[in-house]
C-alpha cells in the first residue's frame, strides 16, 4: 500500500472532488479521506479537519502544485482562451471575479434551529452572490 500525503483540506466534500478529479486528470491518482463522515453530519467537518485530498508521497510537490494552479483559477483562464464565446460568472455591475455565494442570514438560522435539533446540518445553496469589490448583491 503506497504512502498517504494529505495536500489539501476542504469543508465540502464536493470541492475535495473537483481537486482530485484536477489531479487524475493531470495523471496523478489521489484518494478523498473523511468524506463519508461528513456527508453524513456536516457538522463535523471542522472537528475532523475537513475532507482531505491525499496522494502518495512521492507525488506531493507535483500535487501541490497543480491544487495550486487549479485554486488560483489558472485552469479557468486557459479554459477562457481555449473558449473565447463563454463568459465566466462575475459581478453584473463591475465585471469583478471575486464574488461570493451566500446563504441568507435568516435562512440559515432557520435551518440551524429546525434542522440542527434533530441533528441534520447540510451545506445549503441559494443563488444569492455578493461582489467582494463593489459589494453589489444579486441573485440569479
Amino acid at each position: 500500500m503506497p504512502t498517504l500525503v494529505t495536500i489539501e483540506v476542504f469543508t465540502n466534500p464536493v470541492e475535495a472532488h473537483l481537486a482530485k478529479g484536477r489531479l487524475e486528470a493531470e495523471g496523478i491518482p489521489a484518494w478523498i479521506a473523511h468524506e463519508h463522515h461528513i456527508w453524513a453530519n456536516w457538522s463535523l467537518s471542522q472537528a475532523l479537519g475537513g475532507v482531505r485530498v491525499q496522494v502518495q508521497a512521492e507525488q506531493e510537490v507535483q500535487g501541490r502544485t497543480i491544487l495550486q494552479q487549479h485554486l488560483a483559477g489558472e485552469y479557468e483562464a486557459s479554459l477562457q482562451q481555449e473558449f473565447p464565446d463563454t463568459e465566466p460568472e462575475g459581478c453584473p455591475h463591475c465585471g469583478a471575479k471575486a464574488i461570493q455565494h451566500s446563504i441568507p442570514p435568516a435562512m440559515l438560522l432557520l435551518l440551524i434551529l429546525t434542522l440542527g435539533v434533530v441533528g441534520v446540518i447540510f451545506p445549503v445553496r441559494k443563488a444569492r452572490h455578493r461582489c467582494h469589490g463593489c459589494g453589489h448583491r444579486w441573485n440569479l
